[in-house]
């Protein structure tokens, strides 16, 4: 007997979304089995799929790297789950999927371990619509497009992306759906293929008669090298003040997304988004590094400070979760954002505590610091959990460790309660980053993994910025005559490439695989590494650095300056593009940087 004939064999009208997770393939098999593990706890608990569920309208099929959900009850389920499922990622973005919907024909059958399953056309036709995306796009075929569009909700959200050539030749007509808070508005690289070679035959005769005939003009012009297009060009003092406006702007918004429970919510524009502890620290962080007055703030950030104290987790856990409190493992790099914070509010300009109040913050920086230097392993590198095991140990968690301590001592409320209680642990640490530097690339998140080609400027920078504050403490000074510093900074003012990148380059992914321990909830390197904000607290580090040469210090502002030529037309919305508020709390701080340095010749 037949499949079909052992069931129904009608056909059925399916509104199918398909996903799957991008550069899955690339990953190691135990990394494979997180992300995907994470994935199907997403959509579980996403409303969509209960709804359907409950009612028995909903068939899932797993397909290795992601799986398709076959909805019969609402044609909007599978786009409602796409973006319902797209905001829940947007708290994991270490996992990048992209979608696609379409509705159409399905048969219920029998596979072959004997379960009801169904396959068909409308399934098939859901896989093409998504393989034409990019990570975090959501793609609709023009069948799903056009029902959406018969509602005034979901017209604004659709753009029509014409015909796109799928597999086997055939043709399909797509829909790109975004918000501002979800999705990705870029074209697909398949649609900015089809536009390169859309070119008309008679312009490329056109243009080939333009090149043959005038021989004469070609000679000429072989002999001159082509310029490169002319960047703007503009003088420092506009972008400075430019910077100054966006800072003061988004220390209002830091605090207009603050929750009601005081943390600050992931995604500035979005009511539903979640608070948590790290963008909180960050953002307290870059508002409390800006040299101004904070007084009209000074409830909202107590409000923040009192949110993290009440999510720390007392011993034998000791610290922050990255998300919620269920996990045993805290995270050694929250922790130190979270010290970092305390630090500043106690360093303010503007009184943020009262005398008492103070020595509560000074005993809670203590009480962090003590566990972050727990986490230390022998070679003096950090592990972002407390673990024994030494492969665990990563750059960043050792930067953001590093920072933490070096602030402390430099600090003058903390400074002369620790002393130099720390100072054994920050000098392990400084020639743990100096022996894991690679001549060339820079430092790679995690150095215990061989054969690693990628370069992270970002965490470059950021590693360098760390070391830099360091050498400005006289008790570890010596890090200017350590050869591999010497050459670090000389590589990083090498990097002309910074000149010709785009703010926005990397502010929407990890970009390293090795992500996530398999059986823990935490990133073992959980930054995106922000080139931008780091590069530019950087350069002004060198600018102002007396033992840099002079020709140094001013290869350090040229590079400055034309970056931000670079990205003239950008500096105005990037941050307001990326509407992320950990991306606004790492460029509040390394553009306060910035500002404090031109203000009064001095980093925060």
């Amino acid at each position: 007997m037949s499949f079909e004939n052992s069931l129904s064999g009608s056909m059925k009208l399916a509104h199918v979304l398909f996903m799957d997770i991008v550069s899955y393939s690339k990953l190691p098999i135990d990394e494979q089995a997180s992300v995907l593990h994470t994935l199907q706890e997403l959509v579980r608990d996403s409303t969509e799929v209960a709804k359907a569920r409950e009612v028995e309208q909903l068939t899932s099929i797993p397909t290795g790297d992601g799986m398709a959900l076959v909805f019969f009850n609402d044609p909007t389920a599978p786009v409602k789950c796409a973006l319902e499922i797209s905001r829940a990622l947007k708290s994991h973005p270490e996992i990048q999927i992209r979608m696609g919907v379409h509705s159409g024909p399905v048969n219920e059958i029998i596979d072959v371990n004997g379960r009801i399953n169904v396959a068909g056309s409308g399934i098939n036709m859901a896989q093409r619509v998504m393989d034409s995306g990019d990570a975090g796009h959501i793609l609709l075929s023009k069948r799903v497009a056009e029902d959406l569009n018969q509602y005034s909700r979901w017209q604004p959200l659709l753009h029509d992306l014409n015909e796109v050539e799928v597999k086997h030749a055939v043709k399909v007509h797509l829909f790109n759906l975004y918000t501002d808070e979800v999705g990705n508005p870029a074209p697909p690289g398949t649609v900015r293929k089809r536009k390169k070679q859309a070119v008309k035959p008679w312009v490329i005769a056109a243009a080939l008669a333009i090149v043959i005939v005038p021989i004469a003009i070609v000679v000429f012009l072989k002999t001159r090298p082509a310029a490169p297009p002319a960047r703007p060009s503009k003088p420092e003092t506009e972008y400075r003040t430019l910077l100054q406006t966006k800072a003061d702007a988004w220390a209002d918004t830091v605090f207009a997304a603050q929750g009601t429970d005081g943390g600050i919510k992931m995604s500035p524009s979005s009511a539903d988004a979640t608070t948590q502890v790290w963008q909180t620290a960050q953002c307290l962080v870059g508002v409390l590094s800006l040299n101004k007055n904070v007084d009209a703030y000074v409830p909202k950030i107590k409000s923040a400070f009192n949110y993290l104290e009440g999510l720390h987790r007392p011993p034998p856990i000791d610290g922050w979760n990255l998300y919620g409190n269920l996990s045993p493992y805290t995270i050694t790099e929250v922790a130190s954002w979270v010290a970092l914070a305390n630090i500043r509010s106690l360093d303010s300009k503007t009184a943020i505590w009262n005398e008492q109040e103070k020595q509560e913050v000074i005993k809670r920086v203590v009480r962090d610091l003590d566990e972050t230097i727990r986490r230390q392993d022998s070679g003096g590198g950090w592990r972002p959990i407390r673990d024994e095991n030494t492969e665990f140990t990563r750059t960043y968690p050792t930067v953001m460790a590093l920072w933490s301590l070096i602030d402390a001592k430099a600090s003058p409320a903390v400074g002369a309660v620790v002393g130099n209680k720390y100072d054994e642990h920050i000098r392990k640490g400084i020639n743990w980053l100096l022996r894991n530097y690679a001549n060339g690339q820079g430092w790679v998140p995690n150095p215990n993994r061989s054969g690693q080609r990628e370069h992270f400027e970002g965490l470059t920078a950021q590693a360098l910025y760390v070391l830099s504050r360091a050498a400005a403490v006289d008790a570890f000074a010596f890090i200017k005559n350590e050869s591999v510093y010497r050459t670090a900074r000389q590589d990083f003012l090498k990097n002309k490439q910074f000149a010709d990148w785009s703010i926005e380059a990397n502010d929407s992914h990890l970009p390293d695989a090795d992500l996530r321990f398999v059986g823990t909830e935490f990133l073992a390197e959980g930054s995106t590494f922000l080139w931008f904000p780091w590069t530019l607290a950087e350069l002004t580090q060198l600018a102002q650095d007396t033992s840099m040469t002079e020709d140094d210090r001013q290869a350090a502002k040229q590079l400055r300056l034309d970056i931000f030529n670079q990205n003239a037309d950008k500096l105005e919305n990037y941050v307001e593009a990326a509407n992320l508020m950990y991306i606004l709390g790492e460029n509040l701080y390394g553009i306060s940087v910035y500002l404090n340095e031109s203000q009064n010749g001095a980093t925060p």
